[in-house]
């Protein structure tokens, strides 16, 4: 029915079945039943071995008719996951912090890396003119000042402003996870001012800012 030809089939006394089907332009897929009624399939083709989504979406149907037909329509649930690209010429597919896959709707590189917080973008390697702009485009003078920098964890306006002569920076990122990230995957941004989070004139505080700024306060600073 779906133009496949059996290959080859496995069976397990107390672990079900399995069962993998080729076509012979080399796409293939695996049938895996297990004892307690879980049934997964897996197609698996070349970008040029169909006809786009409507193919799949075809065949997948179909199973599903016939997956009803012998069940005598007692399949509880049947889904679908959407199709994962793989070997393609840019990675879509990102982890998140706890572990879930995200695909991104990334078709080049045109930014460099970037810095997603929430699901968001947060900022990008070439967003160097908006760290500038947050730092006053130049009209700002830090040379043996204070500065205080509130969740900069991403160490962009650090980076830059330890290259104008400040008496000393305070960053305060409440995330070490965001820290780590960036020193990771940002040094395009934040240089290496968070290998180290103490240097000659800056230093990076990980807690919360809240009571960072009540202690200045009382310290009238």
């Amino acid at each position: 029915m779906l133009d496949f030809m059996l290959e080859s089939v496995h069976t397990w006394q107390d672990h079900g079945y399995l069962a993998t089907y080729t076509k012979k332009n080399g796409s293939f897929a695996n049938l895996r039943i297990y004892p307690h009624g879980l049934v997964l399939l897996d197609l698996q083709s070349y970008d040029g071995d169909v006809q786009g989504k409507e193919e799949i979406d075809s065949i997948l149907n179909k199973v599903e008719e016939r997956m009803k037909e012998l069940s005598q329509d007692s399949t509880g649930r049947v889904k679908r996951l959407p199709p994962i690209v793989r070997g393609g010429a840019i990675d879509r597919y990102w982890l998140t912090a706890d572990g879930r896959l995200v695909e991104y709707d990334i078709d080049e590189v045109q930014f460099g890396n970037i810095l997603i917080l929430s699901g968001d973008v947060n900022l990008a390697e070439s967003d160097l003119a908006y760290t500038r702009s947050i730092m006053g485009s130049g009209e700002e003078d830090y040379t043996g000042k204070d500065v205080l920098i509130l969740g900069g964890g991403d160490g962009g306006i650090l980076c830059e402003i330890v290259k104008l002569k400040p008496k000393m920076v305070t960053t305060v990122e409440i995330d070490q996870m965001v820290i780590d990230g960036c020193k990771k995957y940002m040094q395009k941004t934040c240089g290496d001012v968070l290998d180290n989070l103490k240097g000659d004139c800056y230093q990076v505080l990980i807690e919360d800012c809240i009571p960072v700024l009540k202690r200045y306060a009382k310290e009238g600073r």
